[in-house]
């Protein structure tokens, strides 16, 4: 992708990601703000509960539900466009 748009942002936490819950504001992959669009890469930790990503607790598996659909609708209302990539390893 940098091959074609040069290289992203080093912010990966934009203002616009930050809340009353997320103060140092949620984190994404690859940014792009000047084409309006970002990337993550969502490993099978995103789909299931893994204990190893989890830390043994199927909670943290909802709460990080809960930041990654938070995440979509920020971008959304700041109008960036998020893809994302899954991890296969």
């Amino acid at each position: 992708m940098s091959k074609y748009l040069g290289p992203p942002s080093k912010i990966r936490r934009p203002d616009f990601l930050k809340t009353l819950d997320h103060p140092t504001g949620l984190e994404l992959d690859i940014y792009y703000p000047q084409y309006g669009f970002a990337t993550e890469v969502q490993g099978e930790q995103h789909k299931r509960y893994i204990e190893f990503f989890h830390g043994g607790d199927p909670n943290n598996f909802i709460k990080q539900q809960a930041r990654d659909q938070l995440k979509k609708e920020l971008c959304e209302e700041n109008r960036i466009a998020l893809r994302y990539w899954d991890h296969v390893s």
